[in-house]
């Protein structure tokens, strides 16, 4: 098992391009990101690997399920 998420080199939330304070970017670094155990439960990660992308209004531990979010990003015709 990898001891950081894989999707880390392309994720705008990890390389700082969606969150405007480093601070609570960090925080979400530190407990989805870099953690072994936890990253697969992130919903950026649970989505980029159903449609190849994810949308920048998710956050690793969205309320909604990786099926609303799909949707949502269908209605905002993010993906197809």
């Amino acid at each position: 098992m990898s001891n950081e998420c894989s999707k880390i080199a392309k994720c705008p939330l990890f390389n700082d391009k969606i969150l405007k304070r480093q601070e609570s970017a960090d925080v979400y670094k530190n407990l989805f990101c870099r953690n072994p155990e936890k990253y697969r439960e992130c919903k950026r990660y649970q989505v980029s690997e159903k449609v190849g992308t994810c949308a920048d209004f998710v956050m690793p531990n969205s309320s909604l399920t990786v099926e609303q979010i799909i949707q949502k990003m269908k209605e905002k015709a993010l993906i197809p």
